[in-house]
């Protein structure tokens, strides 16, 4: 409850006193908070969705290239997980093809121990807020039977968020994908695979530029909404302390 404050004649009230003052710097602290709320989630939540962080084209690869792709397996993916037994290809700029930037991933994974990449990254959600995932993806070699997998699921329920998969046999250049999911409140994972998989250095798929981005908080207008109205009411209470 707001304190009661007795005027006596000359008296002037202080600023902090203002029921209307009150409720206009609340409502103005809440939509200050909204816009850096939704300022900070344009950025990609996603680490090294574009795999120009690398540490391994000079030594310590799992498979050593030629000087334009390695493969790397767990612990040598920044921002990635890749799965135990799995290996991840890395393009460089060089005789391999590339998506843009300067490392793009072929998610053949050399045929690593007869197994294709299989990869993930995990991050935070808010219930009921909306993201969008975007990634780029093409081609190299025609190939049959042999898919492009990409899905978002929740670490806790298990559930299937969302999911893109392409088995077609058709080569063609760099395609953008966009999707938009809601947000569970737990742990989202990210995962990029080669599904169904060949087991072999098949050169089939390129990716690159994966970002997640929150672009809706929850119900901030309704939270703006009910502060507003609790104001109110301590002022009304206040009002009647008075009298």
């Amino acid at each position: 409850m707001l304190p009661s404050i007795k005027s006596n004649p000359g008296t002037i009230m202080p600023k902090w006193a203002s029921p209307y003052r009150q409720l206009k710097n609340v409502a103005k602290a809440f939509l200050l908070l909204s816009a850096a709320t939704l300022s900070a989630n344009a950025a990609n939540i996603l680490s090294n969705g574009d795999f120009e962080t690398q540490s391994h084209f000079s030594g310590g690869a799992a498979i050593l290239g030629d000087g334009s792709y390695i493969g790397v397996i767990a612990g040598q993916l920044p921002g990635w997980t890749i799965e135990a037994g799995h290996a991840v290809t890395i393009h460089n700029i060089g005789a391999y093809p590339l998506i843009s930037g300067t490392y793009s991933v072929n998610i053949d994974g050399e045929g690593y121990n007869g197994r294709n990449a299989n990869f993930y990254q995990d991050f935070l959600s808010a219930v009921g807020s909306s993201y969008l995932l975007e990634f780029d993806w093409s081609t190299w070699r025609p190939g049959s039977n042999i898919g492009l997998d990409v899905t978002v699921t929740d670490t806790v329920t298990s559930s299937l968020l969302y999911r893109f998969n392409y088995t077609g046999n058709g080569t063609f250049g760099v395609t953008h994908q966009a999707a938009s999911f809601l947000g569970s409140g737990n742990s989202l994972r990210l995962r990029v695979q080669e599904s169904p998989n060949s087991g072999t250095n098949d050169n089939r798929f390129m990716v690159d530029n994966f970002s997640v981005v929150q672009t809706t908080v929850p119900d901030a207008s309704s939270t703006l909404g009910l502060a507003l109205v609790a104001v109110g009411g301590l002022v009304l209470a206040g009002r009647r302390s008075r009298n």
